[in-house]
C-alpha cells in the first residue's frame, strides 16, 4: 500500500468535489460533509472573529466563543449554497473588479471611446408636387408657389399618349414587347 497513487480525472461534464466528512478517529463531523471551499471559508471566518475578537466582544468568553462557531459555520453553510461552476470563484471576483474599472464604451485602438453629446438634428425639407397624367396646363394651375429657395423645376418630360403610334424598339425585349401588344 505504501507504493499506491491514486489518479483524479475529470472531465469538463462532471466534476466531483472532494469532499471532507470524517474526522481522523472516523467518526462523522457534524452537519458534514463539506467541500474544501467550505472549510476553507470556514477557517478564515473563525480566524478572523478570534483575531478580531477584541474589536466586538461581549465581555463573556462563553458566549463570544459561542458566537465565533456560530457565525463560522453559519459562513461554511452558506458557501455550501453556491452552486458549483467550472469557474474559479477568485477568477471570478478578479474578473468583476477588473471590469468596474475599464470605461464604459469600451477601448478602440488602445484609447477610450469618447461618444460624443446627443444633439438635436434641425433641418426641413421641401417635397416636389407628384407628377400626374393630366397635361401641363391644369398642373400650373393646381402647383402651388414655389419658394424662393427651391430652384426652378425642369420642365417635364411629355407623358406618352397610348394610343399614340408605338415608338421603335431599341432591344431585343422591347421588341418582343411590342409584338405582344399588337397581337392583342
Amino acid at each position: 500500500m505504501a507504493n499506491e497513487e491514486i489518479a483524479r480525472f475529470y472531465t469538463r461534464s462532471r466534476r466531483f468535489p472532494k469532499m471532507i466528512g470524517r474526522m481522523t478517529d472516523g467518526s462523522r463531523i457534524p452537519g458534514g460533509p463539506y467541500t474544501l471551499t467550505q472549510v476553507g471559508f470556514g477557517g478564515v471566518a473563525l480566524m478572523g472573529l478570534l483575531m478580531t475578537r477584541t474589536l466586538w466582544s461581549t465581555g463573556a468568553t462563553l458566549l463570544d466563543l459561542a458566537i465565533t462557531v456560530g457565525v463560522a459555520w453559519g459562513v461554511t453553510w452558506l458557501v455550501g449554497l453556491i452552486p458549483m461552476t467550472r469557474r474559479n470563484l477568485v477568477l471570478a471576483f478578479v474578473g468583476a473588479v477588473a471590469a468596474m474599472f475599464k470605461p464604459h464604451g469600451g477601448r478602440y485602438q488602445a484609447r477610450p471611446i469618447r461618444l460624443a453629446r446627443p444633439h438635436q438634428a434641425i433641418g426641413s425639407t421641401q417635397m416636389p408636387p407628384p407628377v400626374t397624367d393630366t397635361p401641363d396646363a391644369e398642373l400650373e394651375d393646381a402647383a402651388p408657389a414655389q419658394p424662393a429657395a427651391l430652384p426652378e423645376r425642369r420642365p417635364q418630360r411629355p407623358v406618352a399618349n397610348p394610343a399614340a403610334e408605338p415608338r421603335a424598339a431599341v432591344s431585343a425585349v422591347e421588341r418582343l414587347l411590342q409584338q405582344a401588344k399588337n397581337t392583342n
